[in-house]
């Protein structure tokens, strides 16, 4: 039953890796003025922008630790607390970029719209709003949920061998 939950566990945390040092590379090349031109929108450029090197830092750390929790993943060992220090770093990113915007962090945070969620199209569309990425967020606790299942049952195996 553990792989119908691992390998969408591991798929996603690959698409966080992707998309955590995809930003953290677009940073670093904004920050540290590297002549490479990167295939950027105007919201994305909006964003590389405002970037500084302690939000590159926190997309780094949360990119390198979703990837080490992937392989633990992979490999049937404890992943789970891997996965929490890169949950810990994508939060502190995102609370760092909420507080530098409009009214700072709990100001955006109260101001989000519960019925945004019943227009899914409208939320990918506008995956820059706190909205959006509240629900990113969201998934990502989700997959944590699912890999604490995982590795109890990993665990529980491990224990039935006598390893």
């Amino acid at each position: 039953m553990t792989f119908i939950l691992r390998w969408p566990a591991i798929l996603v945390l690959l698409v966080l890796v992707l998309a955590s040092l995809g930003a953290a590379f677009a940073g670093t090349v904004h920050l540290a003025q590297l002549p490479i031109q990167l295939p950027l929108t105007a919201d994305q450029e909006a964003t590389v922008n405002a970037l500084t090197w302690i939000e590159v830092g926190l997309w780094t750390g949360a990119g390198l630790f979703f990837l080490i929790s992937a392989v633990r993943l992979m490999r049937r060992t404890q992943a789970f607390w891997t996965w929490l220090i890169g949950f810990g770093f994508y939060g502190a990113r995102w609370a760092l970029a909420q507080q530098n915007e409009g009214g700072g962090l709990v100001a955006n945070v109260q101001s989000i719209d519960v019925n945004a969620y019943t227009a899914p199209a409208e939320l990918a569309a506008n995956t820059g709003g706190t909205e959006a990425q509240v629900g990113i967020l969201g998934i990502i606790l989700i997959v944590g949920l699912l890999i604490f299942i995982i590795d109890a049952v990993d665990r529980a195996h491990w224990d039935k061998q006598g390893a």
